[in-house]
Order: structure tokens, then C-alpha cells, then sequence
């Protein structure tokens, strides 16, 4: 049911987001249909439409629109062993974040490369696609991430020397690399092969 539409679903009438026992949230990142958590204990929760996995549950199913899917329920993403986030950020069908060891996982629809793993497969939407099996996306040697921004479909990233690179869909110029050539959806087009933007 929508929310906020009709009179009296505001207010003390809105039932905070259950996030599990315990659980509060420390930042919230809002999708096209997708919402994330990052959550006090550093670990993510991901809720809503989900065709192209992008809640990185292993599964393409909806979540929160049915009983019993939130709270205790609703069970953190894996992003890997003793791995945890800083920070995220979602677009319209894809989720990235950056772990505590600086690097970038992005998972979910990859259309266009915006996944950052040389194809177009979907990440997240199978089993055995997530945790350990999902690797950190390589930004170049040495490069570890600040920041990330996702897009509706293309990321971009604030390395640790200050410099930005993009990945994804380019019909329009928008990875500032002088062409319209997606980018990341092939071998060879990430790491010290993707040039970062100039200023």
C-alpha cells in the first residue's frame, strides 16, 4: 500500500523500519525501486523490488512487501569474510559499497558494464554470487576507494589520490572518457586500463 497519500499515515502512525533487534541505522542510500541500510554494527540490509539482485540476497524475490520479511528476518548481505561497510550507495536496479578495507563491491542488474566486473551479467540475483565470490572491483594498482556515487546506470569513484574513474553506460559522454563506449562490460576495460577523469 502507499504511504503518505491519505490523511493520518504520517506521524505517529508510521511505524519505523524494523531493522532487526537492536538494530538502528547509521545512513540509508534510496534506489529507483530499492532502498539500503547501513546499519550501527556496519553491515548493510537491503529491502524492495529486486530484479536484477540488487538486494544480494542470491534471489530475484521482493522483499518488505510481505509479512515476516523485515527485522530479525531480513538477513544482512554478505559481502565477505570478516568484511563490513563504510558506505553506500544505490541506483535504479544496482548497489555498491565500500568495506572497511577500502575497497568497492557493487552488485545487481549490470546492464551496461555499472557492476564494474568486465561482463553483463546480473550479480546477485544467483546463489554463490555474493560474499567471498564477489570480487572487489579493480580500480588500478595501489587504488583504494573514498567515496562512490551510483547512478541509474553508471558509478562513479573517488580514489585515495584524489582522482575519479567511471564505469557503465556512456551514450552521452557521461564516464568523461572522450567517447560513448559503455565501459566495464568487457575484459580489460577496468584497472589501470580505465583512465580516471580530467579536470
Amino acid at each position: 500500500d502507499e504511504i503518505g497519500d491519505d490523511a493520518d499515515e504520517m506521524g505517529d502512525n508510521l511505524p519505523a523500519i524494523d531493522l532487526g533487534t537492536g538494530r538502528t541505522a547509521k545512513a540509508i542510500s534510496i534506489g529507483g525501486y530499492h532502498a539500503c541500510a547501513l546499519l550501527d554494527n556496519d553491515t548493510v540490509k537491503c529491502w524492495g523490488a529486486n530484479g536484477g539482485g540488487q538486494l544480494g540476497q542470491g534471489h530475484t524475490d521482493e522483499i518488505g512487501d510481505d509479512a515476516d520479511e523485515m527485522g530479525d528476518n531480513l538477513p544482512a548481505i554478505d559481502l565477505g569474510t570478516d568484511r563490513t561497510a563504510k558506505a553506500i550507495s544505490i541506483g535504479y536496479d544496482h548497489t555498491c559499497a565500500i568495506l572497511d578495507n577500502d575497497t568497492l563491491k557493487c552488485w545487481g542488474a549490470n546492464d551496461g558494464g555499472k557492476v564494474g566486473l568486465g561482463h553483463t551479467d546480473n550479480i546477485g540475483d544467483e546463489p554463490n554470487e555474493m560474499g567471498d565470490s564477489l570480487p572487489a572491483i579493480d580500480l588500478g594498482t595501489g587504488r583504494t576507494v573514498k567515496s562512490v556515487e551510483v547512478m541509474g546506470n553508471y558509478t562513479c569513484a573517488i580514489l585515495d589520490d584524489d582522482t575519479v574513474k567511471c564505469w557503465g553506460y556512456n551514450e552521452r559522454g557521461q564516464l568523461g572518457q572522450g567517447h560513448t563506449r559503455n565501459m566495464g562490460d568487457n575484459p580489460n576495460e577496468m584497472g589501470d586500463n580505465l583512465l580516471p577523469l580530467k579536470f
